[in-house]
């Protein structure tokens, strides 16, 4: 039931150990400025992304939605993201699409009044799997649901290749893309293993308007699915799980892939305000968080509201010591690489 791996989802993500074993973006390091000759006080955190902007630069990427926890955690998330003038994803919406009787476990962020809330599809269920594909109609339908103003279109096969219920057919989604793009603002979504440079100009043929590069670093849903395979002692996707565990392009190199012209959302094992300065300047006009906000959306608003504020403080803090009055400011910062991530940008590309 889809009920009960969204459920799963949540409680594997809160509780386990599920990330990749090295997350990139350490091997990032920026020049330090001991004159930054900037007020703190003064310093203007906001961003304009695809028309619209927001008070600070990230967004609560997508996570949940379709449980009565999920709805839980949904509300807390708009309620901050209200508060912070931040924008805001739902999880895969397919849910709500076979079920009407769970609409408001996504819909309930319709009570917020958020700078942009992002409805989301997944790109294996554009085209015929086992079930026929989501319809025009139904994308018209998550779309309004929310009052959306950009569709998500997340692309997760390799969760799709681990999962004992995955879909495996991926022939045509770019086709299918391509007429969706033509009447929604699409933003293409990688949702761990991020995207290389031959799929950023693919996407950007496909006419989507900007790419989250949700890259290998942070969640690994292969490490996901193998805790629900161990569950029900499901030994061959056990076997795919631990192989395929750390597969992916790093965030930080899927951002310099992705430089194709297109707006681009830094994301994939973001845990602080350090690391979401360190997105933009190496080229992503955002950044995104998503499990990182997950466990204190579902202990209570207050803990996830102290949360964002330390992240604040920590994009406040990089921005005044790399001397940088705006967000603007940040794209000509200077940083070193170290390695893993040197070779991917000097090899991968």
């Amino acid at each position: 039931m889809i009920e009960n791996r969204k459920e799963e989802h949540i409680n594997i993500a809160e509780n386990m150990n599920v990330t990749s074993e090295h997350n990139f973006w350490d091997d990032i390091r920026l020049i330090h400025r001991a004159i930054p000759e900037v007020d703190y006080d003064s310093i203007n955190t906001k961003i304009n992304f695809l028309g619209t902007e927001f008070g600070l630069p990230f967004l609560i990427s997508s996570m949940t939605g379709g449980t009565e926890k999920a709805r839980k955690i949904n509300e807390n998330l708009a309620r901050a993201a209200e508060e912070f003038k931040i924008g805001m994803g739902v999880g895969s919406m397919r849910a709500a699409i076979e079920n009407k009787n769970i609409a408001d476990t996504f819909s309930v962020i319709n009570n917020y009044k958020i700078p942009a809330r992002f409805a989301n599809i997944g790109a294996p269920q554009l085209i015929g799997q086992e079930k026929p594909p989501i319809s025009d109609k139904d994308i018209e339908y998550i779309f309004n649901l929310i009052g959306a103003k950009y569709l998500i279109v997340h692309f997760n096969f390799l969760q799709e290749m681990v999962q004992p219920e995955g879909d495996k057919n991926a022939r045509g989604v770019m086709s299918r893309l391509k007429e969706i793009a033509k009447s929604y603002p699409v933003i293409a979504k990688e949702t761990g293993s991020g995207f290389s440079r031959d799929d950023a100009l693919e996407l950007k043929d496909a006419g989507v308007k900007a790419i989250d590069v949700g890259g290998l670093g942070g969640t690994s849903f292969a490490a996901i699915e193998y805790y629900r395979a161990e569950k029900i002692q499901n030994k061959e996707k056990m076997h795919t799980g631990q192989t395929f565990w750390n597969w992916g392009v790093p965030s930080p190199a899927s951002i310099k892939f992705c430089s194709v012209g297109l707006p681009i959302i830094g994301s994939g094992g973001i845990r602080n305000g350090q690391d979401v300065v360190k997105s933009i300047i190496m080229g992503a006009d955002m950044g995104a968080m998503a499990r990182n906000f997950l466990k204190d959306a579902d202990t209570s608003y207050e803990d996830l509201v102290f949360h964002i504020k330390n992240i604040i403080k920590d994009i406040k803090i990089s921005m005044f010591l790399t001397a940088s009055k705006d967000v603007s400011e940040l794209k000509n910062k200077r940083y070193i690489v170290l390695d893993p991530l040197y070779s991917w940008l000097n090899q991968g590309d």
